[in-house]
């Protein structure tokens, strides 16, 4: 899925600043009704155009970063740091081949396709806050809330050590 903040903020944040670059070199002059209203415009840029000067190039940079590295995260609302990392994801396989015991030394290459299917499950389906949530809870309560998650992950160890079986 295309995500358009990156687009919609930096053409708006280019032209904003290309605009304000115009008007406050005097590059772009608006015609006036009286002369009230040109006294006004030159006071505020007497004024104002110092800072307006620096804000049109920082908005022109701004906006030309948005559309060239077009970074979709950076427009994310939140607490960064519950997302998941790849630090995170290493370490949950790490774990979940630590639990599965006996099955990880009778099938290693089985067991880890089926971790790293139960992490991409579980980071897909659960934020690193959600997760973490569910541990806090009884084994019981894990089970319940995790099973229907990771069912897919599961039902694949099963074929796969059943194949091996036979």
């Amino acid at each position: 899925m295309i995500n358009y903040l990156p687009y919609i903020f930096g053409v708006t944040s280019f032209f904003g600043g290309l605009f304000m670059f115009l008007y406050s070199f005097r590059l772009y002059k608006p015609k006036f009704k009286n002369e009230y209203a040109k006294k006004r415009h030159e006071e505020s840029l007497k004024k104002f155009g110092t800072l307006m000067k620096v804000c049109s190039i920082i908005l022109i940079l701004n906006g030309s970063y948005d559309l060239i590295k077009r970074d979709s995260d950076r427009y994310k609302i939140g607490s960064r740091n519950l997302e998941w990392t790849q630090k995170d994801r290493d370490a949950l396989i790490e774990s979940c081949m630590r639990d599965v015991g006996a099955t990880a030394i009778n099938y290693p290459q089985i067991t880890k396709e089926y971790c790293t299917c139960f992490v991409e499950k579980i980071m897909e389906g659960t934020t690193k806050s959600q997760y973490e949530k569910i541990l806090t809870k009884s084994q019981e309560e894990q089970t319940n809330e995790i099973l229907p998650i990771i069912q897919d992950c599961i039902n694949e160890l099963k074929q796969s050590i059943d194949i091996l079986n036979r």
